[in-house]
C-alpha cells in the first residue's frame, strides 16, 4: 500500500477503515462532496491566531480577522497557490468572537513567545526514512523545558473533546512530545503538552512518562509498517456508524453490500 509519510490522522484513518485509507491515500480518489466547513473554519481560526502571535500584537485581533475573512491573507497554500477563506456561514460567524477572546486570554497569560506552525520531519526508524511529518501549532522552548500547544475549535460538549483523563492517552500530543524531546534533548518530565479549546478557553494539559513517549513512537512505526506491507487487495472495509461521514461510501463495496 502506498505511504509517503505517517501522521496521527493517517494512523487513525487506517484503524477506522482500511478501505477508506485505500481510496484516500493509495488511489487518491477525489471526494464527491466538498470539504466540511468545520474543517475550513479550523484553518481560518488557526491562521488568525498565527498572524496575531507572529506580529506580536502589532495588529489587534479584529484587524487580523477582517483581513483573513476578506481574503487579504491566505489561510493556507496549495502548492504555490494561496487559498483564501470562503464565505463564512452565520452559525460559524457567531463563534468567532468567543474564539478570539480565548486567543487573547492565552496570550495575556504566556505572551508572544515561541515558534508558530513549527514544522517537523521525524524518522520513526532511522535511517530508513519512515517519516512522520507535520506542524505543531505553537512550540515554546526555554532552556531545558518545552511547552507544546495545539489549538482546537471543537465545540463544547462534543464527544471528540478531550479532558484531564482522556488526554493521558492522546497519541498526537505524545508523538509531538517525543519529537520535541529528541530534537532539543529535553527530559520527558520537562515537556508540557496541551490542547487549548478555543470554545470556552479551556487548556487541557499533560506530562507524559518516557515509557509513554516511546510507546507512541512504536505505535506510529507499527502503523507505518502495517500500511506499507498491506496488499491493496487486502484493504477491507470496516462498516459502522462512521460510514455516514465517509467521502467514499458511494463507491465502497463493503458499505453498499452492508
Amino acid at each position: 500500500m502506498n505511504i509517503t509519510h505517517m501522521s496521527v490522522s493517517r494512523k487513525n484513518l487506517w484503524d477506522e477503515c482500511r478501505k477508506k485509507y485505500y481510496y484516500q491515500y493509495h488511489v487518491k480518489l477525489k471526494p464527491e462532496e466538498p470539504e466540511p466547513f468545520w474543517f475550513t473554519y479550523g484553518k481560518i481560526i488557526h491562521k488568525i491566531a498565527e498572524e496575531y502571535i507572529e506580529k506580536k500584537g502589532e495588529f489587534d485581533l479584529g484587524q487580523i480577522t477582517e483581513s483573513v475573512v476578506k481574503g487579504e491573507i491566505p489561510i493556507e497554500r496549495n502548492g504555490d497557490n494561496p487559498v483564501y477563506a470562503p464565505k463564512i456561514p452565520s452559525n460559524y460567524k457567531a463563534r468567532i468572537p468567543g474564539n478570539l477572546k480565548s486567543i487573547q486570554n492565552l496570550t495575556k497569560s504566556i505572551g508572544f513567545d515561541g515558534e508558530l506552525e513549527w514544522e517537523f520531519k521525524y524518522d520513526l526508524d532511522p535511517p530508513n526514512k519512515k517519516l512522520m511529518v507535520g506542524f505543531i501549532d505553537r512550540l515554546i522552548i526555554k532552556k531545558d523545558h518545552a511547552f507544546i500547544i495545539d489549538y482546537k475549535t471543537t465545540k463544547r460538549g462534543s464527544s471528540f473533546r478531550k479532558n484531564k483523563n482522556t488526554i493521558k492517552d492522546d497519541l498526537q500530543l505524545r508523538a509531538y512530545s517525543k519529537i520535541v524531546q529528541e530534537k532539543f534533548d529535553i527530559p520527558a518530565k520537562n515537556i508540557m503538552s496541551a490542547l487549548y479549546f478555543l470554545e470556552g478557553g479551556e487548556l487541557v494539559d499533560a506530562k507524559f512518562s518516557q515509557e509513554s513517549l516511546d510507546e507512541a513512537k512504536d505505535i506510529l512505526l507499527n502503523g507505518y509498517n502495517e500500511i506499507y506491507n498491506c496488499d491493496p487487495k487486502d484493504a477491507w472495509g470496516n462498516v459502522g456508524n462512521h460510514c455516514r461521514f465517509c467521502d467514499f461510501k458511494k463507491v465502497c463495496p463493503f458499505y453498499n453490500k452492508g
